[in-house]
Parts: structure tokens; C-alpha cells; sequence
């Protein structure tokens, strides 16, 4: 937002601006969208402040009525289960259609930016462009990747964050206002445990909604803890660390064995910079399912955004490890292109 005011706004000078954002209020000391209608540079510009709306209601055609600029200011947790980017594409259509100038106030994402796992996914339907479930770009990075889907006629800008540097690229370690992609989470380290459990919430394991520890465990009347973490052990999962842990939720958002003790598992990163989230995930299910089978009811699980697929298939008897593996070559490939559009170094 202060980059947009002090150095861009000639970008929107005369227009009627449309504020796209799932954070309308104050942030870390910047003014809200709406306040910025009393800024002076503003008025100077002649830039309307028409009306600030949220992502979903900007996919509405009538939003866009009278509509010729438009502000995306949309931060994107950087992994699937939290991934914008499908609506992002979108919107940007939506703003195509309008003829409406696009600026986006970049973002860099949550959990790092040098690191990405697999396996792939596709994140836009219909597109042949393929990331890995945690893929670590910025929106603006993002957008470059995404090129070939948007709209041809798209009239879009993107600026950059000032200050910050890829490897501060870990929640709120960088200077910008960092609100979570996840309301009950609240850290970055807790933030890489819920990319890999959000998957999960299909199936029939509380992923500890409802406690104090929400992601940082899994639970279910049925589950033996000690079994599923004595096969975890035979596996190669690194930055985390298992233990036998028993929970109670209270009315939990999921509606998941409210009231009930359960046994279960809890996790624990004692390094972030080794934790895979996808191999985490798939992992953790292919273990319970090893011990448990159906009570799992692992096919729950088959819509989840980057691993369903993998999910099933293991449901089906796959080991992640053929799962992982199998997308090696395309995320190698990934990790070149992505070298190529990045903002910040």
C-alpha cells in the first residue's frame, strides 16, 4: 500500500478503483483501503475509491458496474490447501471483461521462498501449468508464472514489496503486515503443520480443531497412537517430531468428536527449514491407513486442493514414496522456471 501511494499511483490517476482484499480494516500501522479516500495524494491523483470488496464478491459482474482500475491486495499462503492463485486467475478475467487497469500489491507468501515440495498439482483447471503443493512464490511471481491463462487483453501491473528479501520469506519476518492464511494458526511453524493437515480434515482424524493445539495433532477414538508412530518412524520425514498425545475438543469447528477424549498424535517442528509438507502429509496417511484401514475413510479426502489425487491413491495402496518421486522431474523443472520470476533475491 505505501509503495502504491508514494511512488505508483499515476497507474490509477482518473480512474474509479475497485480494492479487492480479505483484510479490509488497519494493518500493522498502514490505514485501511477506505481510509486512503481522504489521502491527499490521493484526491491529488483524481484517483475513486469506488468500493472495497472481498475476493468472492469480486468474481460478481456486478461488481465491476462503473469500474475502470482495480487494487488486488491478496497475500497467498504459498501451499495448496490455502492457494489463491485459482482465484486470482479469475479475478483478473473478471477485470479484463471490465476493461478495467489491474494493479496488484505484492505479497511475498508464507512459508518460504526457496523451498517447495511436491508432489504437483494443477492449480488453475483446464491449464497444463503444474506446481508443487508448496510452491513459495509471491503473488506477483505467481502471476508471472500464470501468464499463459490470463486474459491476453488483461491490462496488469504488479508492485513489488520495498525491502524484502526471499529468505525472510517466513510469515511476519519481513516488514509487511503478515495476517495468517489460517484463523486458528497463529505462527509460521504451526503454519507448515496445518499445510500438511488441512488435507487431512476429509478423512476421519480431528486435526485438533476445537483445542488449544489446533494442526499441531491428530486424534480419533479409534486410532492407536503408538502403532502409527512406531510406522512413521520407517519413514523419511525430517523437521518434525511425534509423540503419543491424548485431547479433548470442545465445540470444534469441523463438529469432530465434540466432548470425546481421544487418543492421538501430536507433531512438532524442531526444523522448519527441513520440514516437507506434502511427503508430511501423505506420510502421516499412509501410516494411518496401515494401521487402522477404512477407519481412516481416507477416500474423504480425495477433493483436497494439491493432494487429493495423492490421497487416493494411497487410499489404494500407493506408497508416498512412489508418489513423491513420480513428480521429481517436474518439480526439478519447477524449481529452474521459478528461478526465472522471482521479484526478490
Amino acid at each position: 500500500m505505501t509503495v502504491l501511494v508514494e511512488d505508483s499511483l499515476r497507474l490509477l490517476a482518473g480512474r474509479g478503483v475497485l480494492w479487492i482484499t480479505e483484510h479490509p480494516g488497519p494493518r500493522g500501522g498502514l490505514p485501511s483501503p477506505a481510509e486512503l479516500r481522504e489521502d491527499a495524494r490521493v484526491r491529488r491523483m483524481n484517483v475513486h475509491l469506488l468500493a472495497v470488496v472481498s475476493p468472492d464478491s469480486a468474481l460478481r459482474d456486478g461488481a465491476w458496474r462503473g469500474v475502470n482500475g482495480a487494487v488486488i491486495d491478496l497475500a497467498d499462503g504459498g501451499f495448496a490447501a490455502r492457494s489463491s492463485l485459482a482465484k486470482l486467475q479469475r479475478i483478473v478475467a473478471k477485470a479484463a471483461q471490465a476493461k478495467a487497469r489491474i494493479v496488484v500489491l505484492d505479497h511475498p507468501p508464507t512459508l518460504g521462498g526457496d523451498t517447495h515440495d511436491g508432489p504437483m498439482w494443477t492449480p488453475v483447471p483446464g491449464s497444463d501449468i503444474a506446481l508443487p503443493v508448496r510452491y513459495g512464490l509471491s503473488v506477483g511471481e505467481a502471476l508471472k508464472l500464470l501468464a499463459p491463462t490470463l486474459d491476453a487483453g488483461a491490462d496488469l501491473h504488479v508492485i513489488p514489496a520495498r525491502g524484502v528479501r526471499r529468505g525472510k520469506f517466513w510469515g511476519n519476518e519481513h516488514k509487511l503486515p503478515w495476517a495468517s492464511p489460517v484463523a486458528e494458526v497463529r505462527s509460521v511453524d504451526d503454519l507448515l503443520l496445518a499445510a500438511s493437515l488441512l488435507p487431512l480434515e476429509g478423512t476421519a482424524l480431528s486435526v485438533g480443531r476445537g483445542t488449544s493445539l489446533p494442526f499441531n495433532r491428530v486424534g480419533a477414538p479409534w486410532l492407536n497412537p503408538k502403532r502409527v508412530i512406531d510406522e512413521l518412524a520407517d519413514r523419511p520425514i525430517t523437521g518434525v517430531r511425534f509423540s503419543e498425545d491424548r485431547f479433548t475438543p470442545r465445540a470444534p469447528s469441523d463438529g469432530k468428536y465434540d466432548g470425546v477424549s481421544l487418543p492421538g498424535i501430536r507433531l512438532e517442528v524442531v526444523d522448519r527449514e527441513r520440514v516437507q509438507t506434502g511427503r508430511l502429509a501423505l506420510d502421516l496417511a499412509w501410516a494411518v491407513w496401515k494401521v487402522h484401514g477404512d477407519s481412516l475413510r481416507l477416500g474423504g479426502a480425495a477433493g483436497a486442493a494439491g493432494l487429493g489425487d495423492a490421497l487416493l491413491r494411497v487410499s489404494r495402496g500407493a506408497d508416498p514414496d512412489s508418489i513423491v518421486d513420480a513428480s521429481l522431474a517436474t518439480l526439478v523443472a519447477f524449481q529452474k522456471k521459478a528461478r526465472t520470476l522471482h521479484l526478490y533475491r
